[in-house]
């Protein structure tokens, strides 16, 4: 006869989100490399004398005991063991912190293995939390995570013949995530040109190691672009609006229009007077 699973069992995870339960408690919705995604119940975490709390919050690595439950298991203990605390203090990286939790949110299976995804978010929060570039690292985290679910985007060969596709003439459908070349475009309703330059990236992006790709140097309106058309991708795949998403982008937006407005006051300190 088989034995019983263990009553209470520790796994490592990351903090994806939560949700209140009740007056004191939250549902907490946990990524471990090894049952996927996995919601539990946080008891008397809203408390003010809650030993929990702290360990519980979005973008945390920690250590954590569960106790089966009917429906859901029990946190019993937590142990932090990586806060990111630097990413607090910047807000793109913050903003970029929670969209790389919520895309894996979204596209992890629960109760099934997931140790590659869980690396993909690990890493990402290191680099993000050290300081590297906020764009290299959501975009390559964007490529990693829709290899290691299956969506692997095509860029260098057409979806339609097959041929490979010159970057300066592709066309591109996030919709089917991949390239048409110029011929079978006409023949395919519903996608668009793609700027070359946003390709070359992507590509170098998606076949070069971390470091390598780390060393291309991306303008704001290049990084834009390249935003708005991985944005555009991931909405297909998750096939529903990402929040995160679109607080990245208006707080790009924001920070722009502020550059532009220091630049004209600083070109013109007099504010125009005569």
């Amino acid at each position: 006869m088989p034995g019983r699973p263990p009553r209470v069992t520790k796994t490592e995870a990351i903090v994806l989100r939560y949700r209140r339960l009740g007056d004191a408690d939250r549902i907490v919705s946990l990524l471990t490399p090894h049952r996927g995604k996995i919601d539990v119940v946080a008891r008397g975490v809203l408390r003010a004398r809650s030993k929990l709390a702290g360990h519980l919050e979005p973008g945390t690595r920690l250590e954590v005991a569960l106790a089966a439950g009917r429906s859901m298991d029990i946190v019993t203990q937590a142990q932090g063991l990586d806060s990111f605390g630097a990413l607090r203090d910047d807000l793109d990286r913050l903003s970029a912190a929670m969209y790389v939790l919520e895309l894996a949110d979204r596209l992890t299976v629960e109760h099934a293995d997931a140790h590659g995804l869980y690396g993909h978010l690990h890493n990402a929060l290191i680099r993000l939390a050290r300081g590297d570039g906020h764009h290299l690292v959501v975009r390559t985290y964007e490529l990693a995570i829709l290899d290691a679910t299956g969506f692997r985007p095509e860029f260098t060969v057409c979806l339609g013949c097959g041929e490979p596709v010159e970057a300066s003439r592709a066309w591109w459908s996030a919709i089917e995530g991949g390239v048409y070349c110029s011929d079978c475009a006409g023949r395919r309703p519903g996608i668009s040109p793609i700027d070359g330059t946003v390709l070359k990236v992507l590509r170098a992006y998606q076949s070069q190691p971390y470091e390598e790709a780390g060393r291309i140097r991306l303008s704001d309106d290049l990084a834009a672009r390249l935003e708005a058309t991985m944005h555009a991708l991931m909405h297909a795949v998750v096939e529903r609006e990402i929040g995160s998403a679109r607080f990245i982008s208006a707080t790009r937006r924001a920070r722009v229009n502020a550059e532009a407005v220091l630049e004209l006051a600083e070109a013109d300190p007099g504010g125009g007077d005569q």
